[in-house]
């Protein structure tokens, strides 16, 4: 779903003792300038809980002594006033993302069970229920369709329902993958940076190395060299950001042979060259606020 870009605010006056989920502010943004940088134990806008998903790019969230690049797909939680940052990096040209803001006030114990049910960072796709229901709250936003709290309650409500709900439905699919399949993945999470080819693998699964290429492919969606590839990358990534190891020994510790074909390996998911990569080390504007 292709929108324009905006933010749009919300003020609206509830009895306190109605226990209304109060949306502050929606957004689909693209930032391209590095001076775009949040600190979340400097803001004045709280207390507030904070949903953002990246659509493109990429961007950095720093989550107590945490750090992670967010790229499509990935979301984060957190709470404002916190101990977190998130920014543009110098490596990253753009960053698109929805987010959404609301008060705390009777959301506590749903926020707690929901970072308890998906984390702090978690992922989903693009046609997921949860982005469809976070492009949808900002398409009504866009449409001046949110006219009073009761609105705008119902739309945090869904939103916060398809997060929990993904967490059941994640957990309840690999639940049910065949057991060859859990096995395979437990050990290619333990032996990523050692392993030569898929012949232990599918040995580990008890299986034929044909046959579990096709299962593995058609349960995970994707090729069991495509997910180890995702490992070693993931890994990679953290040893950039958090160690002093040259390229070449990252290449060597997460199970690479050489340093030159890792970069390409390297380049080619994330799009800059690992030494490139690792030199990247208020209130918010808002088109429309709305009161009542």
């Amino acid at each position: 779903m292709n929108q324009p870009y905006g933010v749009y605010g919300y003020r609206f006056q509830d009895p306190p003792q109605l226990p209304i989920y109060q949306l502050f502010a929606t957004g689909y943004q693209e930032v391209t300038e590095t001076d775009y940088y949040w600190d979340g134990m400097k803001r004045i806008d709280g207390p507030l809980y904070l949903f953002q998903y990246t659509v493109s790019g990429f961007g950095q969230f720093r989550l107590g002594d945490e750090t992670h690049d967010l790229y499509a797909g990935n979301a984060f939680l957190v709470e404002i006033p916190g101990d977190h940052h998130y920014c543009l990096p110098q490596s990253s040209d753009h960053w698109t993302f929805y987010f959404v803001l609301f008060r705390q006030q009777h959301m506590q114990a749903l926020w707690s069970e929901l970072l308890h049910a998906v984390g702090a960072t978690p992922t989903f796709g693009p046609v997921s229920a949860v982005v469809r229901s976070l492009q949808h709250l900002y398409a009504e936003a866009r449409s001046n369709r949110i006219q009073n709290s009761y609105q705008a309650s119902s739309l945090i409500y869904r939103l916060m329902m398809e997060l929990l709900q993904s967490s059941t439905l994640q957990q309840q699919e690999k639940m049910n993958w065949p057991q060859q399949i859990k096995q395979a993945t437990t050990y290619m999470e333990a032996e990523f940076h050692r392993l030569q080819s898929l012949d232990d693998v599918a040995a580990a699964a008890g299986l034929s190395k044909y046959y579990f290429t096709r299962m593995f492919t058609k349960t995970t969606g994707m090729s069991p060299m495509d997910f180890v590839t995702k490992l070693r990358i993931e890994k990679a990534v953290q040893l950039l950001r958090s160690s002093s190891l040259t390229v070449e020994e990252i290449a060597h510790t997460v199970g690479y042979s050489s340093g030159s074909y890792f970069s390409k390996v390297f380049r080619s998911r994330v799009g800059f060259p690992p030494a490139d990569f690792r030199l990247a080390k208020e209130l918010p504007s808002i088109d429309r606020l709305q009161f009542n």
